[in-house]
């Protein structure tokens, strides 16, 4: 689904400790052409179907939007 919508897989990290804040089990970074590709894929029928399956595999997920500093 993101490589369709024109996401590249930067990295994939396993959390191993947690300083601050809410642990998670993994980090998964992705580069995007925009953030309107970004958004495009969220807002989609696609996506929209995998919900219900997303939803069984995480009890809680974070989806952020950054950019280069």
């Amino acid at each position: 689904m993101a490589r369709g919508a024109g996401g590249k897989l930067v990295k994939r990290l396993k959390v191993d400790r947690v300083i601050r804040g809410n642990r998670s089990g993994m980090v998964l970074v992705m580069d995007f052409d925009s953030a309107d590709a970004i958004t495009a894929m969220f807002e989609s029928n696609d996506y929209a179907a995998l919900v219900p399956v997303r939803d069984r595999g995480f009890a809680e997920m974070n989806i952020l939007l950054t950019q280069q500093m």
